[in-house]
């Protein structure tokens, strides 16, 4: 599909990762455990809110999770443009890890770790709950639509760790992606088109430096 002009299509995506919590601080797997944001994690959404504003956004989708929900509200306002809440976007469900260290997981469920370690894309988190492919499979549902509603437009996506791994495995030639440290307010900018998927930015952090 061609704009009238000739020129292609394209969406723009703006991945933003939730602001801090104090989970994150202590360094808990909170997967889907509903948690807000910190002090800190408000001014990282104010920073990332001002470092959109150059951006005309069509619309906003995020996760429902309030640490989400609160960074896009940040972005939304003065705006005028919806926020859409979907549960897609939520992170990888931790089933009984969530609430835990890694350190923790690793002592109670030694057996989950090693398969992990076999299988990093495939292996469930105990007790009913999801692998980076669940993640996976269900965010590309959900880009797939954002892609069809606003072709040769923007949008900024908020969302969760998780997530935005999934997305660097859906814009990868191979489908596979390592696992990257997103930091909590960074912007990962990729680009859909006729030409498939491309990465303009990942996890850019320069708008947070002076957040304390």
């Amino acid at each position: 599909m061609k704009a009238a002009s000739g020129r292609k299509v394209m969406t723009t995506f703006y991945f933003v990762r939730h602001g801090e919590t104090e989970a994150n601080k202590a360094g808990i797997l909170q997967g889907q455990m509903d948690i807000p944001l910190s002090e800190k994690g408000r001014r990282q959404a104010r920073a990332v809110s001002a470092a959109l504003s150059p951006v005309r956004l069509d619309a906003i989708y995020s996760s429902d999770l309030s640490r989400a929900r609160e960074t896009a509200e940040a972005i939304a306002e003065g705006r005028g443009i919806p926020v859409f809440l979907d549960e897609r976007l939520r992170e990888l469900n931790m089933g009984a890890i969530s609430g835990l260290t890694i350190q923790q997981s690793r002592e109670r469920f030694p057996e989950f770790h090693k398969e992990l370690e076999r299988d990093p894309y495939g292996t469930r988190r105990p007790g009913g709950g999801e692998s980076r492919l669940d993640v996976r499979a269900r965010v590309e549902s959900l880009l797939d639509e954002i892609y069809e509603r606003h072709k040769d437009g923007a949008v900024a996506v908020v969302s969760h760790g998780g997530p935005i791994n999934a997305v660097l495995g859906i814009a990868s030639q191979d489908g596979t992606w390592p696992r990257l440290v997103v930091d909590n307010c960074s912007i990962t900018v990729v680009e859909r088109g006729d030409f498939g998927w491309r990465m303009v930015k990942l996890n850019d952090t320069e708008h947070l430096k002076d957040v304390e």
